[in-house]
C-alpha cells in the first residue's frame, strides 16, 4: 500500500504539469532560428603548387617536423602557424617559411619517404581556416 502513494503523487504532478503546459501553449514562442549557411568569417581559398617532402629531426628553427606540417614561401600571403585544409592532403599547419619557395608554392610533410614521389608536385586548393598556435 505504501508503494501506491508515491505513484499517485507522481501521476498528480504529471497531470498538473501537462495542464500548465497546455493552458500556456499559445504564449510559447515557436520561432525556430535559421541555421547559418555563410561561414562566420570569410575563408580564403588559394590555388598553390604543393610539393611533398619528408624530413625527420629538428631544423635550425627548432621545429621537429611531423604529420600535417607545411612550409610556405616567405613571400606568401599565408601567415605563419595558419591552419589549412589542403586538397589531396588534408589538414595542415604552416610551421615554417622558406626563401627558396615562390609565393604560390607550399611543401607538405609525409611520414614515409615512399609517399613523397606518389604525391609529387600537384596544383591544389588551399583553404586558410584560421590562426593556430606555435607547435
Amino acid at each position: 500500500m505504501n508503494s501506491i502513494k508515491p505513484t499517485i503523487l507522481i501521476l498528480i504532478l504529471l497531470i498538473i504539469t501537462a495542464y500548465f503546459v497546455l493552458s500556456h501553449a499559445d504564449k510559447i514562442d515557436c520561432i525556430i532560428p535559421e541555421t547559418e549557411t555563410e561561414p562566420q568569417q570569410s575563408e580564403q581559398i588559394l590555388t598553390l603548387q604543393a610539393t611533398a617532402f619528408n624530413a625527420y629531426g629538428w631544423d635550425n628553427n627548432g621545429i621537429d617536423y611531423g604529420p600535417g606540417y607545411c612550409i610556405v614561401s616567405s613571400d606568401s600571403d599565408i601567415p605563419l602557424y595558419s591552419l589549412l585544409e589542403i586538397d589531396q592532403y588534408g589538414e595542415g599547419q604552416v610551421i615554417a617559411t622558406s626563401d627558396t619557395l615562390k609565393a604560390n608554392e607550399i611543401q607538405v610533410w609525409y611520414n614515409a619517404p615512399s609517399k613523397v614521389p606518389m604525391f609529387g608536385t600537384q596544383t591544389v586548393q588551399v583553404k586558410i581556416l584560421g590562426k593556430g598556435d606555435k607547435p
